[in-house]
């Protein structure tokens, strides 16, 4: 009776500790698993923060890039500004020295307020023009103004203003009733003339901004 009973014991500690092993295997294997799980959500945070981390700074990056891209275009947009202003200067500058040299040259001068005061003749209505010059031209044109508008505006009556007006030079026409006026003083053909001179700056020395953006 007692070899069986030792036989079962033995029996039943061999089967606890086969039953233990094969415990032992399952939970090693699922600390196995369990690990390698762990380790690929690990991994795949890490690679996806690093992902975030380079899209961050290829963005970050990018921003920057357009940031000096937009800055260098603002400062070449001033400089060539700058410069268009300065030639538009350097120009209106050289027609002032024109003017003024227009005027010294007396006969000259006669001449261009004879195409000024035909061209006037021309474009205002009918009836009585009023011409106003300069407190220095006006001292000397009296005695030459009717032959002057005989020539330019045959049966025109344009009449010289007592009163003279400002201005470096030219002529300014008015009609009686204040209706229509044309000012051909120096400083008026010059404000008229300041959009033509800009626009031909542009197209002689920035060919394509007309179309691309320098305004």
């Amino acid at each position: 009776m007692k070899g069986k009973s030792d036989n079962a014991v033995d029996d039943l500690e061999k089967a606890i500790l086969a039953r233990a092993q094969e415990l032992a295997a399952e939970l090693e294997t699922r600390a196995n698993n369990r690990r390698d799980t762990i380790l690929r959500e690990v991994n795949d945070r890490l690679s996806l923060a690093e992902e975030r981390e380079n899209a961050s700074a290829r963005g970050e990056a990018e921003r920057y890039q357009r940031r000096q891209v937009q800055a260098d275009e603002l400062k070449l947009q001033a400089r060539l500004d700058r410069l268009r202003w300065e030639l538009v200067q350097a120009v209106e500058g050289r027609l002032v020295e024109r003017m003024t040299e227009l005027r010294e040259d007396r006969e000259a001068y006669v001449g261009w307020l004879e195409s000024m005061l035909g061209e006037g003749d021309r474009m205002l209505p009918e009836g009585e023009i009023l011409a106003e010059v300069n407190t220095e031209d006006h001292a000397w044109l009296q005695e030459r103004w009717q032959a002057l508008v005989d020539r330019a505006a045959p049966g025109r009556k344009i009449v010289l203003s007592s009163e003279p007006t400002w201005g470096s030079g030219g002529v300014r026409l008015r009609t009686a009733d204040n209706r229509a006026q044309l000012d051909n003083r120096f400083e008026g053909r010059m404000s008229r003339l300041e959009a033509g001179i800009q626009r031909v700056i542009l197209e002689r020395l920035f060919p394509g901004e007309q179309q691309g953006g320098l305004s």
